[in-house]
């Protein structure tokens, strides 16, 4: 009679031996796709220059035809201010400015204030099948979503200042310009669903 030791080890093997087979028709039936990547997504790219673009086209208030502006940006975002610098710049050139690279050539000073600059991402698993580990194999299943939202959003808020440029003098000021962006997905029951106004 052979001990059951020896059974219980036997089983283990085979069932080991199983699940590797298993792992290997499975993953011969896969395709690996190489996708170089970007350091920010369409979709955050999107986000941002879109509310940027929503914030900028409600300035209102100038009288500047035909005067030189200087653009200035105070921000917590560097990696944004070059889209910000050329999306206001387009304002005012579509507005009959002209946008000049230095003060002492400026009739006016164009101050932008950037209050927030950026996207937020908040991902809620209602209900679903968390990834679990595969015994004596080393792996883990993938996660199974049944109800699940994803959101992100973008938003941008400034205020832009005008003065002077001989004498600094304060000339107008604009009230909050805020642009606000979404991309939402959606699980019911494995089926996907998609909102957003960035598309």
């Amino acid at each position: 009679m052979r001990p059951k030791n020896c059974e219980i080890s036997e089983y283990s093997t085979y069932f080991k031996i199983v699940i590797l087979i298993l792992g290997f028709f499975l993953s011969s039936c896969s395709t690996t796709r190489y996708i170089t990547q970007t350091k920010r997504s369409v979709i955050e790219q999107l986000l941002l220059t879109k509310s940027i673009d929503k914030a900028v086209a409600k300035i209102d208030g100038f009288e500047i035809q035909g005067s030189k502006v200087y653009i200035e940006i105070v921000s917590l975002a560097p990696a944004e201010e070059n889209y910000l610098r050329k999306a206001v710049s387009l304002w005012f050139l579509q507005n009959k400015a002209v946008v000049v690279e230095t003060k002492d050539k400026a009739d006016y000073i164009a101050s932008i204030l950037v209050k927030s600059v950026g996207t937020d991402k908040i991902d809620t698993n209602y209900l679903g099948i968390p990834s679990l580990p595969v015994p004596f194999v080393g792996i883990l299943t993938p996660e199974v979503e049944i109800l699940a939202s994803k959101h992100q959003k973008g938003y941008t808020e400034m205020q832009i200042t005008l003065c002077y440029a001989s004498t600094g003098e304060f000339i107008y000021k604009t009230k909050p310009l805020i642009g606000k962006t979404h991309f939402s997905t959606y699980k019911i029951f494995l089926i996907p669903i998609r909102q957003d106004d960035i598309f």
